[in-house]
């Protein structure tokens, strides 16, 4: 593993304003920000005689990220930080409440029956909050660092941003590739003033061999250097090692690179995937064959090499074709490598197998379908356009019309302002030719987490960061189809286009607009 650093900084232990949160205060922030316990424990918040889960009515949602509350609808909620709380001479209020100062047992006091140190009960927009005294003691340790605690790799001048990027190796000139790109779209934000006057620095770190080695590496690395989020990672093979890593750490990424994005419900609310992957892309050719090809619900296989594709990809294909009428549905697994084209024909076309779901290689699917010729056997071929290249073209004419592939973003998803300003960034900054692909998808993951930077506005951290990605509807990177987010939404462009092939002509064919799959 190595690990880049772009520009230094003299970043180091205090990187914060205060230095890291100890573990108390990362549970007590937890339920100020969301109202959630750590110890999954239920916290329950009492309003007008209602109650209702603490997740609805956070501290935060009024007193704001730093405590200090704002002006709302006519309320103004109190100020929370521990030195305006524990002022010696007491506090007087705006509507003539005065009251000593807070101690820990008064704020607990507060918190749970709503009166003031004087006695005096609290205004009725505040909730009581019913919680264990292990959640009210980690909420109370919160506090005391409310308003200073800045989130590692944030300081009032600079944003450290993180990626891993293959920069060696057989996938080097395209990580690099990837580096340059969002290093001169950064170079850009800097002289422009940055976000807010602050500065973006991008540190790089190479994945390692195995998955297992490169999340150790990037526990490490984020250890060593405060990095305030991570952005347009490569993290192909150890998608599930960096996504619990991120969610054990709270620390966002933005626009990964991967064919297998692993989407859960609920979803890892720290990862915000920009594009569909290979499920997501499978799904939506399900729903477009399910409307499309004749007659309805034909027999169906799913063809996948053992090993090379994640079981999660087959299985949402047979889930979601099964879910709309398909009653005749097979999974048929391959060893990799023991391929044996001629074989999979005669065994498929007894079974009168009329669509297949192709998941292996180029060369196996083309091998399959040159046998499908010679046994005068065309059915209908569904394929992940991310597993085919220029070969495809080179295919039995007696397929013409009968290949349908999916693809989560077209050229014509590039708008005339989104290419001027790529076209911009090329004149000024003397960026790889090769790897567009990459680059572009590089290029939009830091356009996506810089608008999530300014909608957070100056009072910055990553719980708000997530807060307003999280609300992100229709962006346009001018490169990409728009992009959505949600509290439940962690693929921002969720869905596909479906093209066809015109072997004669060696060109794709566009069959149907966007398909979100049901």
């Amino acid at each position: 593993m190595a690990t880049i650093l772009m520009r230094g900084v003299g970043w180091g232990t205090g990187a914060t304003a205060t230095g890291g949160l100890t573990p108390q205060e990362k549970r007590g922030k937890q339920i100020y920000l969301r109202g959630v316990s750590p110890s999954e424990r239920k916290i329950t918040a009492l309003m007008s005689g209602l109650e209702v889960p603490a997740t609805t009515l956070p501290c935060a949602n009024c007193h704001g990220y730093d405590g200090r509350g704002k002006p709302e609808a006519g309320v103004t909620p109190s100020d929370l930080t521990w030195e305006f709380l524990t002022k010696p001479y007491g506090v007087t209020h705006a509507s003539g409440r005065t009251h000593p100062p807070y101690t820990e047992q008064r704020i607990g006091r507060a918190i749970v029956e709503g009166v003031d140190p004087a006695g005096n009960r609290l205004l009725p927009t505040m909730p009581r909050y019913l919680l264990a005294p292990d959640d009210l003691a980690d909420l109370t340790a919160y506090l005391k660092r409310l308003g200073k605690d800045l989130d590692p790799g944030l300081t009032e001048t600079q944003i450290r941003l993180g990626t891993i990027l293959p920069v060696s190796g057989p996938l080097a000139e395209m990580g690099q590739a990837m580096r340059a790109v969002m290093t001169a779209y950064f170079d850009e934000l800097n002289r422009q003033g940055g976000i807010y006057h602050r500065k973006i620095e991008l540190s790089v770190m190479e994945p390692a061999e195995t998955p297992a080695a490169t999340r150790t590496g990037a526990q490490r690395w984020i250890e060593k250097e405060p990095i305030f989020a991570l952005v347009g990672a490569f993290i192909a093979g150890a998608e599930q090692e960096i996504a619990s890593l991120l969610e054990s750490e709270e620390l966002p990424l933005v626009g990964p690179l991967t064919l297998f994005p692993p989407i859960g419900s609920p979803p890892n609310r720290y990862v915000f995937y920009l594009l569909s992957g290979m499920r997501e892309q499978a799904r939506a050719l399900v729903d477009f064959a399910t409307q499309r090809l004749s007659p309805p619900h034909p027999r169906m296989a799913i063809l996948f090499p053992q090993e090379k594709i994640p079981l999660e990809v087959p299985e949402a294909i047979e889930e979601q074709s099964r879910r709309l009428g398909w009653s005749s549905v097979a999974r048929v697994r391959y060893p990799s490598g023991r391929f044996n084209a001629a074989q999979l024909v005669q065994q498929l076309r007894q079974e009168d197998t009329q669509v297949l779901f192709l998941l292996g290689s180029e060369g196996e699917g083309r091998a399959l379908m040159q046998e499908a010729a010679k046994a005068n056997w065309t059915p209908h071929i569904l394929l992940p356009g991310s597993l085919v290249g220029k070969e495809i073209f080179d295919l039995p004419m007696s397929f013409q019309e009968k290949i349908f592939l999916s693809y989560p973003t077209i050229p014509s998803d590039q708008t005339r302002v989104g290419l001027l300003e790529y076209r911009a960034l090329l004149e000024r900054h003397p960026l790889p030719g090769r790897h567009l692909a990459a680059q572009l998808s590089a290029y939009c993951a830091a356009k996506v987490l810089v608008e999530g930077l300014k909608l957070a506005g100056r009072d910055l951290s990553r719980e708000k960061l997530i807060t307003v990605l999280e609300g992100l509807y229709e962006f346009d990177t001018g490169l990409t189809p728009q992009i959505t987010f949600g509290p439940n939404r962690r693929i921002g462009a969720l869905g596909a286009y479906i093209v066809g092939l015109d072997l004669g002509k060696k060109a794709f064919i566009p069959i149907s607009p966007w398909v979100t799959p049901q």
